[in-house]
């Protein structure tokens, strides 16, 4: 548990996967900003936590549900001492390709937000107990072995999402207030517009006009890891998108801003478990 709090990526293990979780405050506060390779849907039964990903950051009650996009950093912080009850899915996105038909993309509740606005549905109390049930569904389907349980999981999360598209285009969902510090929302959009640029501290703080130890404190206290350690995190993803769209390793490298090839595949392997052009061989191996 210690190493993986202190991971930036996590590889999903499966396709599907469905965790019912209830862990008591302050265990999992200490976890940093991270991604997946991979789609997250959470949804908060109780407690009060601060959710934060790449530009906003919104306080969750429960019923609210974020979606999350694959390769989508985020981090939550707990605001109580009350237990953390959520359910977690998780899924890949060829899974949801083959889900999906022509008039209907499972995916498009995932495409609702305004830009790095983070994705919140609001659930009432009927939708959450309706959504629970299924979960409940999807998390034994996925444990049992025995005859089309593969089939009964796969229409358990058809029929989660299904819901989650049909909440989510309500216009009744509540807005929330932005709690993400403006020094780090600048940071943010600093570094992705300049990923294959010059991004050392002097730099930043040259052009966002604070103070460079402000900027770090400030990115470290609000995400959990420092500015620099997200850097090298943001590049190896932006790296991950260019080899699923086909680019070459060689080229990637440069793109995501490492100067020279042998450290980006030795720190992309140190991150994802594998060098570059293995990662490229494997994404194109499950298409």
């Amino acid at each position: 548990m210690g190493e993986n709090l202190k991971k930036t990526f996590a590889a999903l293990e499966a396709d599907i996967m469905c965790e019912i979780k209830d862990i008591v405050y302050p265990l999992e506060s200490r976890l940093i900003f991270h991604n997946h390779d991979g789609y997250e849907m959470t949804l908060l039964l109780n407690g009060e936590l601060a959710l934060y990903n790449e530009g906003d950051g919104a306080v969750l009650k429960r019923g609210d549900i974020v979606l999350l996009d694959e390769f989508e950093f985020h981090r939550a912080q707990l605001l109580s001492n009350d237990t953390y009850d959520r359910i977690v899915i998780n899924f890949k996105k060829p899974k949801i390709k083959e889900l999906s038909t022509e008039k209907t993309d499972l995916l498009k509740g995932f495409r609702l937000r305004d830009g790095s606005k983070i994705n919140v549905i609001h659930f009432e109390e009927e939708d959450i107990e309706k959504y629970a049930d299924i979960a409940v569904r999807l998390r034994d389907a996925l444990g049992d072995k025995k005859f089309g349980a593969d089939i009964l999981a796969d229409a358990a999360l058809t029929e989660l999402l299904v819901l989650v598209n049909r909440v989510g285009t309500r216009t009744d969902t509540p807005a929330y207030e932005g709690i993400l510090p403006e020094v780090v929302a600048k940071a943010f959009n600093y570094i992705e517009a300049h990923i294959a640029d010059d991004l050392s501290l002097s730099t930043i703080e040259k052009e966002l006009k604070y103070n460079g130890t402000y900027i770090s404190r400030c990115f470290k206290q609000t995400l959990g890891i420092s500015l620099q350690k997200y850097i090298i995190a943001k590049r190896i993803s932006v790296a991950q998108k260019m080899l699923k769209e086909g680019d070459t390793a060689y080229n990637v490298c440069f793109l995501a801003g490492f100067s020279n090839y042998s450290n980006f595949s030795r720190t992309f392997r140190q991150h994802i478990g594998m060098s570059p052009r293995e990662y490229r061989d494997e994404v194109y191996k499950i298409k």
